[in-house]
């Protein structure tokens, strides 16, 4: 599912629960991420096919300016319910900020964030991670709680009859062609040998996708199979070989039992066919269930970890597949599996998997706020990014030169990080360097080429970076190291200072 998000909307407001806080107005500041689905907008540029994000802007501003509340909480809530009224939008993650309320001890901020999404009489209900039943004898049995809004997924793919590798990338298209289904992440490809199976079995090649999806698990699994029939799919021989393999792994994080679909999938803890892809595509995923954990820690436990081996990783791209990848030694299959290099697709092109990656902006120009706004929008704008969360904006005192001001994005990017240090590199040139757009660090990422240093070897002894990530995100690591614990020991960290929360809106 697609998303408009708007950072730093403020206005003033009587809620509270003390009684000044009833008739003295003090400032809110909402966050708000609207999830829809953007394709007709995309195909027609027309208003109507989308959302008028001003107009959301202004009902927040409208809430804020409204009738008191004691809780932010309520607040949120009040919030939610006002956007989701907002037809096609079918969820909504809220944030709000209270920066001064009346607390004894020195703090930055205090914020309460929800998510919230429509049900099926309109009313804004919570989006639940789990549901789990149980019978008088404390079985788990299948959930029978509604599920409405956006979902999130995993699904694994397989095959090894025919062309398998043309057949995964038909089938990654169609998922993502399902009515109200986003294909948002895709793993590199994995081969692995058919253990148990007739010599001369063909192996097995797979991969998992992480999509968005308004249909609820039954009708996905109902979706899945139809695109497994239409590529000669016959689940009539279990174990047999087959030209495609279609499984739902993980369903916002249900536990179920029930005998149609259980989920987690029942094995995925097991299998290393599965867990690696998996791993590839998100180093922090978590599978849930009886037998929850790391995705990287149950592989890593997986007894046929080792024979699963790094096909490609640009593999979605088609026609720059290695004509014999089994031609590769042990130590060099071993070596892709345990350390994926996202910089080895080709430069022209983007590479499939998605990646988390955090870029810092600095500029001395007396327009940096206007240069970053710009910057942002240049970067938002690159083929396979999507900006999804933009730090405040901090004041830099140089002791041997010009101050400067500084601020940190974060992108979801399927570019390797080269070419991702190459696009910024680009838009810096086109504001004559009056800004200096730096790639700070890339999920899964090590590099230290000189084109492509990620992590970027400076960037922990420097607050002007360390400052508004941590404010962007408490819980960041750089390394292996929290940036909080990073800003704490920079020898620069009196120098930096918060300058706006709302700055992006152009105030």
């Amino acid at each position: 599912m697609d998303t408009i998000t708007l950072t730093g909307v403020s206005a003033n407001g009587t809620h509270g629960v003390l009684d000044f806080e009833h008739q003295r107005a003090q400032p809110f500041i909402v966050d708000a991420t609207l999830y829809l689905d953007l394709a007709a907008a995309g195909q027609s540029d027309a208003l109507g096919d989308t959302v008028d994000y001003g107009r959301v802007a202004k009902d927040i501003v409208a809430v804020i300016e409204g009738e008191h509340v004691d809780l932010i909480e309520k607040l949120a809530q009040r919030i939610a319910e006002r956007i989701l009224a907002i037809e096609p939008i079918a969820k909504v993650d809220i944030t709000v900020h209270k920066p001064h309320a009346p607390i004894t001890v020195p703090f930055a901020d205090v914020a309460v964030s929800i998510s919230r999404v429509r049900d099926a009489q309109g009313a804004a209900v919570p989006v639940h991670e789990t549901h789990v039943n149980a019978d008088a004898a404390g079985r788990t049995v299948p959930s029978t709680q509604p599920q409405h809004g956006v979902h999130h997924a995993v699904v694994a793919l397989g095959g090894n009859v025919g062309d398998v590798k043309s057949t995964l990338r038909a089938a990654v298209r169609e998922i993502d062609g399902l009515p109200g289904t986003q294909v948002t992440g895709i793993s590199p490809l994995y081969r692995t040998a058919a253990w148990g199976m007739a010599d001369g079995t063909p192996d097995f090649l797979n991969a998992v996708v992480e999509l968005e999806t308004t249909q609820r698990s039954h009708e996905l699994l109902a979706s899945l199979q139809d695109i497994e029939r239409a590529h000669g799919r016959n689940r009539e021989h279990h174990w047999d070989s087959r030209p495609l393999d279609l499984d739902i792994i993980d369903f916002d994080g249900i536990s179920s039992a029930d005998p149609d679909l259980s989920l987690p999938h029942p094995r995925a803890w097991q299998r290393a066919f599965v867990l690696a892809p998996w791993n590839a595509l998100d180093p922090y995923a978590r599978l849930a269930g009886a037998h929850s954990g790391l995705v990287s820690d149950l592989l890593a436990a997986a007894a046929d970890r080792d024979a699963v081996k790094l096909d490609s990783e640009d593999w979605m791209l088609g026609g720059h597949d290695d004509p014999d990848t089994t031609t590769q030694t042990n130590a060099q299959t071993a070596a892709q599996v345990q350390v994926p290099d996202s910089d080895s697709a080709p430069a022209t092109a983007p590479a499939p998997v998605s990646r988390k990656a955090v870029i810092s902006m600095d500029s001395t120009s007396r327009e940096a706020e206007r240069l970053f706004r710009e910057a942002i929008v240049s970067i938002d704008s690159i083929p396979g990014n999507q900006v999804q969360g933009i730090s405040p904006l901090y004041h830099v005192s140089h002791f041997d030169g010009p101050d400067a001001l500084s601020a940190v994005v974060q992108v979801e990017t399927k570019l390797p990080a080269a070419d991702l240090i190459a696009a910024l590199g680009s838009i810096e040139a086109a504001h004559e360097g009056l800004v200096d757009l730096d790639l700070i660090d890339m999920d899964g990422v090590t590099s230290d080429t000189p084109t492509c240093r990620v992590p970027w070897p400076s960037a922990k002894h420097h607050a002007s970076v360390l400052a508004p990530w941590m404010d962007m995100d408490p819980e960041a690591t750089l390394g292996l190291e929290p940036v909080s614990f990073l800003l704490a020991m920079a020898p620069d960290a009196g120098q930096v200072g918060l300058l706006s929360d709302n700055w992006i809106m152009g105030q």
